[in-house]
């Protein structure tokens, strides 16, 4: 993980949001988001759009 990764802002605005977030055990590049299985880039769109985080 990188210094300019996206993914950790993502991930903690999200859970300061409200919302269950954790790793997809299965694969380490999904991530299980209120029960829905999503990649990253899926995530960080989630994010964007909710308002958390600029697009």
């Amino acid at each position: 993980m990188s210094e300019d990764d996206p993914i950790p802002e993502a991930v903690a605005s999200l859970i300061a949001a409200g919302y269950m977030v954790e790793p997809f055990a299965e694969d380490p590049c999904l991530w299980r988001v209120n029960g829905e299985v999503m990649t990253g880039a899926e995530l960080l769109d989630e994010a964007t759009r909710m308002g958390l985080m600029d697009g």
